[in-house]
C-alpha cells in the first residue's frame, strides 16, 4: 500500500526521501545578535545621555563664568603654555587641562607672565592672573569660555555610563535605566557639570575607581589592577578630596577578605597576592599623578618645603619669616609665623618626595582652609582660645565663620528634588529588607559605604561648608542603589507589580517636573519643601544659589528696562560689570551703574595702587540689583564703576565689603522678578530711601572708612 502511494506520488521507493535542508547561516548585524532588551537599553541610554548633555550645554551657554571658573580656565591655559603647575594649585590640574586644551595659545597671556604678583612669584596670585586675563581678552572674554564649557558635560556623560554599567550588573537592564535617569535628570549634576570646576569630574572618576576595584574583587586579574591604578591616579588629579579613596579601597579589600574567609576559609597565599596587587595599583596611581604634573618637582626632599597646614607642620617659626621671603598670601604667611615643616630636621626630611611639588603645596594650601585658621593668630584678645575661623559660611539665615555638623544633611534636604527623595527612601527600605535575605551583602556594603565615608569626612573632618558640590561624589552611588527598586517590583505578583510601577512613576514625573521648572538656572534649584528657588537664599547662598553666574542676564534685563539706569549694583562675582564696555563689537554697549552705599564702617578701600572714588551716602531712590549672597551678608571684593578715561584698571576690585555690608536690603521687598534667582532686583522709592537713611545713615555723607580685615579666599 505504501509502495503504490509512493508511485502515485512520483517517488522511487528504493530511494531515500530527501530531507529539507536548513538555510545557510548568514552574517547578522551586531544589533540583531543582541537580545531585544539590551538594544532597548542602549537606545534608551543614548537618549537620556544626549538629553543630559543638551540640557547642560544650553544652560552653560546662557550663563556667564562663575567665581571659580574665571580662575580655573586661565590657570589651565598657563599649564599648557608654560609647563608649570604653580598657579592655582588649590585643585589638581586635570579638569583645568581638559578645559583649556582648545584654548591654549589663542589668547593674550604673554604680558601676564611678566607680572611679579600674577606669575613670577613663587606663590603667584590666581586672582591677579585671572583679572589680567580678563583685561587682555575683554573683547572676546565670554567666547573664551564657550567651547571649554561645552566640553565639561562629557565628564557627567562618562559618569552616566559608569552608573548604567554598575547598576546593570547589580539590578538588570530596567534597574540600570532607572539609575541612569536619576543621574541624567539630577538638577545638581546638571548645575555643576557645565562649569569649569573639578566637582563633577571628581565624583565621576571616584566612582569609576571604586567600580574598577569592585570588579577586580569579583574576578581578580592583573589588567583590572592596572585599570584601577590608572583611574585612581586620574581621580587624584581631579580633586584633593579623592585622597579618601586611599582609605576606601583598603577598607573594601579587607571587608571582601573577611567575606571570603567566612565563606571559604582563609587562604594565606591568595590574600598575600591580592595585597601585592592592591599595592601595585597604588604605586601605579602615584605614577599617573606624576605624569599629570609632568614630573615637576618630583624628588624634592620633604624637608625643603615650607608647609603651612596643621597636618604637615609643627609649632615653630619658618625660616622664610626670618628672612622676609614671604609668600604674599596672608594665611600662609601668618601660619609660617607659628608653624614649621614637621619633616625638617628629621630623617624624613631627606626623603625625596614621590609626588610633584605643586601637588604637595596645593594639598597644603587646601588643608589650611579645610582646617580653619586659629583665631589666636588673628586676634590678640583670643590668645588662649582654641577656636578657629575661616571663610564665612551661611545656613538658614545665620552667617558665621565656623561650619555646622548638619550643613550637608540640610543641603541635601533642600536641594535634592522631592521625587528623588521619595525614590531614595523607598529604595533604602527595599535594600534593608532584602539585605537580611541576601548572601551577597558585599555589593550593598560597597554602594552604601562610600557615601557614608564622604558624608562623615566632610561633616566631621573638615570645616568647609561652601556648597552641595563638596558632596557630589555620593550621588552616583545613591542613584546606583536606587536601581534595586526595579527587580523588587518585578518579583511582585501581577497586581502588586502594577501598583509598584505606579508608585515609581509618580516620583519620576516629579523629577522631570523639577528639571523643567528650573531650566536653565540649575545652580538655583531648591525643592518645594524648601520654598523653591525664590526662597533659596533663606537657607543657602554661595555656590548653592549665587555664584556670580547671572551678570549677562542682568545686562539683558537692563537693556529691556532702560528706565532702570543708572542702576545700583553690588555683584558677587569676579567679572567686572564694566566688561560690557569693552566686550564684542561696537553695537554691544555697557550699562550705567554705580555701587550702592554700604552700611557705615563696613567698606574698606583695597590697596591697588590707584585712587578710588569715595562712596557717597545716603541711599537714593531708583533701581538696585544686589546678589543674594551679599544681601545675606557675605563679605566680598567689590568692583566700582569707573569711566574709561580715569586710568583706573577696571578689572581690579576697588572695595572690600565686610559682613552684612548690604544687609539693609533685607528691609526692602524685592521685585517679583529676579535674574536667575541669584540677583535680586529692588525699586527704592522716595519713602523707602527716607526710611532707610533715617535708620542707617542718620548723618548723610558720613565716611565709610574702617579698619581693614583679612578675608580668607578659597
Amino acid at each position: 500500500m505504501g509502495r503504490k502511494h509512493n508511485r502515485k506520488a512520483g517517488l522511487n521507493p528504493a530511494e531515500p526521501i530527501p530531507q529539507a535542508q536548513p538555510p545557510a547561516p548568514q552574517a547578522r548585524p551586531m544589533l540583531d545578535a543582541m537580545p531585544d532588551g539590551v538594544i532597548y537599553m542602549i537606545f534608551g541610554a543614548l537618549i537620556l545621555l544626549l538629553l543630559h548633555y543638551v540640557l547642560a550645554a544650553l544652560s552653560g551657554i546662557g550663563e556667564n563664568p562663575t567665581v571659580d571658573e574665571v580662575l580655573h580656565l586661565p590657570a589651565g591655559i598657563s599649564y599648557w603654555e608654560t609647563g608649570s603647575f604653580k598657579l592655582y594649585r588649590h585643585n589638581p590640574p586635570l579638569v583645568k587641562l581638559v578645559a583649556a586644551f582648545t584654548e591654549r595659545g589663542r589668547h593674550v597671556t604673554t604680558p601676564i607672565y611678566e607680572s611679579q604678583r600674577a606669575w613670577l612669584s613663587e606663590y603667584p596670585s590666581q586672582a591677579t592672573f585671572g583679572q589680567y586675563f580678563q583685561l587682555y581678552n575683554a573683547q572676546h572674554y565670554f567666547d573664551v569660555f564657550l567651547l571649554p564649557r561645552l566640553i565639561m558635560p562629557l565628564f557627567s556623560v562618562l559618569g552616566g555610563l559608569v552608573v548604567l554599567r554598575w547598576s546593570h550588573r547589580l539590578h538588570g537592564r530596567r534597574g540600570a535605566m532607572l539609575s541612569l535617569a536619576l543621574w541624567c535628570l539630577c538638577p545638581n549634576i546638571l548645575a555643576h557639570t557645565r562649569l569649569i570646576t573639578s566637582d563633577v569630574g571628581a565624583a565621576v572618576f571616584g566612582c569609576l575607581t571604586v567600580y574598577a576595584f569592585w570588579s577586580y574583587l569579583q574576578n581578580p586579574r592583573w589588567w583590572r589592577v592596572i585599570l584601577t591604578g590608572a583611574v585612581l591616579g586620574l581621580a587624584e588629579l581631579t580633586k584633593f578630596s579623592a585622597l579618601l579613596l586611599y582609605g576606601i579601597i583598603p577598607l573594601l579589600w579587607l571587608v571582601h577578605e573577611f567575606k571570603g574567609w567566612r565563606e571559604h576559609g582563609l587562604v594565606v597565599g591568595a590574600v598575600l597576592k591580592r595585597a601585592v596587587q592592591v599595592g601595585a595599583a597604588f604605586a601605579l596611581s602615584v605614577l599617573v599623578i606624576d605624569l599629570g604634573y609632568g614630573f615637576e618637582g618630583v624628588g624634592t626632599p620633604l624637608g625643603r618645603f615650607s608647609f603651612a597646614s596643621k597636618t604637615l607642620t609643627q609649632p615653630g617659626v619658618d625660616a622664610r619669616v626670618q628672612s622676609g621671603d614671604l609668600s604674599g598670601n596672608p594665611l600662609i604667611d601668618e601660619s609660617w609665623r607659628h608653624r614649621v615643616n614637621r619633616f625638617r630636621g628629621t630623617w624624613l626630611g631627606a626623603i625625596p618626595s614621590p609626588l610633584p611639588r605643586h601637588y604637595l603645596l596645593g594639598f597644603d594650601e587646601q588643608k589650611i582652609e579645610a582646617d580653619g585658621v586659629p583665631l589666636a593668630w588673628l586676634d590678640p584678645k583670643a590668645k588662649n582660645s582654641d577656636e578657629v575661623t575661616g571663610y564665612p559660611v551661611y545656613l538658614d539665615g545665620v552667617l558665621r565663620r565656623t561650619g555646622w555638623r548638619v550643613y550637608y544633611l540640610k543641603t541635601l534636604l533642600y536641594k535634592v528634588p522631592l521625587g528623588t527623595w521619595m525614590i531614595v527612601v523607598l529604595a533604602s527600605g527595599v535594600g534593608l529588607a532584602s539585605l537580611r535575605r541576601s548572601r551577597d551583602w558585599f555589593n550593598t556594603f560597597t554602594i552604601a559605604m562610600v557615601p557614608a565615608v564622604v558624608m562623615f569626612s566632610m561633616t566631621f573632618l573638615t570645616d568647609i561648608n561652601l556648597g552641595l558640590r563638596y558632596i557630589l561624589p555620593i550621588f552616583p552611588y545613591v542613584y546606583i542603589g536606587c536601581g534595586c527598586l526595579v527587580p523588587w517590583a518585578e518579583r511582585l505578583a501581577a497586581e502588586g507589580r502594577r501598583w509598584a510601577w505606579g508608585v515609581l512613576a509618580v516620583p519620576l514625573l516629579m523629577v522631570v517636573g523639577a528639571v523643567v521648572s528650573i531650566h536653565p538656572h540649575y545652580l538655583a534649584f531648591f525643592n518645594a519643601a524648601a520654598g523653591g528657588p525664590s526662597h533659596g537664599s533663606d537657607h543657602l547662598i554661595d555656590s548653592n544659589l549665587d555664584w556670580g553666574q547671572d551678570l549677562r542676564g542682568l545686562r539683558s534685563w537692563i537693556r529691556a528696562h532702560p528706565e532702570s539706569q543708572p542702576i545700583g549694583l553690588a555683584y558677587f562675582g569676579q567679572i567686572s560689570p564694566d566688561i560690557f564696555r569693552y566686550f564684542g563689537s561696537s553695537d554691544v554697549q555697557g550699562f550705567d551703574w554705580f555701587m550702592p552705599p554700604a552700611l557705615p564702617g563696613r567698606l574698606d578701600r583695597l590697596s591697588n595702587g590707584q585712587p578710588a572714588p569715595v562712596k557717597a551716602n545716603p541711599l537714593r531712590p531708583g533701581y538696585y540689583a544686589v546678589s543674594a549672597s551679599l544681601v545675606r551678608g557675605l563679605p566680598w571684593r567689590l568692583y566700582d564703576s569707573v569711566p574709561p578715561e580715569s586710568g583706573i584698571p577696571w578689572v581690579i576690585p576697588t572695595w572690600n565689603s565686610r559682613e552684612q555690608a548690604f544687609a539693609y536690603f533685607r528691609d526692602l521687598t524685592p521685585l517679583p522678578e529676579s535674574i536667575g534667582y541669584s540677583i535680586l532686583l529692588y525699586k527704592v522709592t522716595e519713602a523707602d530711601a527716607a526710611r532707610l537713611n533715617a535708620r542707617y545713615w542718620p548723618t548723610a555723607g558720613a565716611g565709610q572708612a574702617g579698619q581693614a580685615v583679612s578675608v580668607p579666599t578659597r
